[in-house]
């Protein structure tokens, strides 16, 4: 889809909706039941497959305002995870990665909960981290060494949030992500190399948060920027097959990315 069309489109479900979500009420979707991670080493280095025991998450779509916090940006705000299952990493402090395409800075926020059982889909709270105001572009965020670990073998939901009017806190636009940590046993080393190498590694073992990650450092070179949009378009044509792309039109968002220098 070219990026005209994409906006367009866009625009479109920002005029049909005109949404505010709340952040203090998760929203769910499908089951999701975690399990160990076992985690196979793939023959296509650099094209992400999902691991063959992801389960989908227990979501609905991330939202808020449509088209960014003042409605004209040609994208949503988008965590650069997988939508239609349960992404990966072997990081107890993982770092996250999103995309921010308001121009204005706006208070931005990460919430981030696990869930409280194998089954079921309540969530505990683990933390809020305030960001500071937002930049343009691509944005992360690493657990830091003063917080507790995630656990091997929990699985999280995080959310990314611009506050689009302090004054009224309803007013966010925001997504969000589940991740799994894999199990101890089930990890698979990533080796020595460049960046781009490594995360041809983590790739290959299905380490899409992990990839992501190593992409992202700054300042990103111009190999790594490559191979992140890439890994960007691949995963927007898995997700056009999720049923709920038509509503959060991720896999658009996506290919908007992909396309970008």
């Amino acid at each position: 889809m070219h990026k005209p069309a994409i906006a367009a489109a866009l625009l479109t479900v920002s005029s049909l909706t005109g949404v505010f979500l709340s952040v203090g009420n998760p929203s769910w979707g499908n089951q999701v039941a975690p399990s160990p991670l076992l985690i196979a080493q793939s023959s296509n280095r650099r094209g992400y497959q999902p691991p063959p025991t992801s389960r989908a998450p227990r979501r609905t779509v991330g939202g808020g305002t449509r088209g960014g916090c003042d409605g004209t940006a040609p994208i949503n705000l988008t965590a650069l995870a997988p939508q239609a299952h349960i992404g990966a990493t072997a990081a107890t402090r993982p770092t996250l990665v999103w995309y921010v395409p308001d121009e204005t800075p706006y208070p931005m926020q990460l919430q981030l909960y696990r869930y409280a059982a194998s089954e079921g889909d309540e969530l505990t709270p683990v933390n809020t981290f305030n960001l500071g105001d937002s930049q343009p572009g691509y944005q992360s965020f690493t657990l830091p060494d003063d917080e507790p670990a995630l656990a091997a073998g929990g699985t999280y939901r995080w959310k990314v949030i611009l506050q689009c009017n302090p004054g009224r806190p309803s007013q966010v636009a925001l997504d969000e992500a589940d991740l799994q940590v894999v199990a101890a046993t089930d990890r698979v080393a990533v080796g020595q190399g460049s960046l781009v190498d490594r995360a041809e590694q983590a790739i290959a073992a299905g380490l899409w948060y992990d990839a992501i990650a190593l992409l992202s450092q700054t300042p990103v070179s111009t190999e790594a920027a490559a191979y992140r949009r890439d890994l960007l378009a691949g995963l927007a044509e898995q997700e056009a097959l999720n049923p709920n792309d038509g509503i959060s039109l991720f896999s658009d968002r996506l290919s908007y990315l992909s396309e970008q220098e």
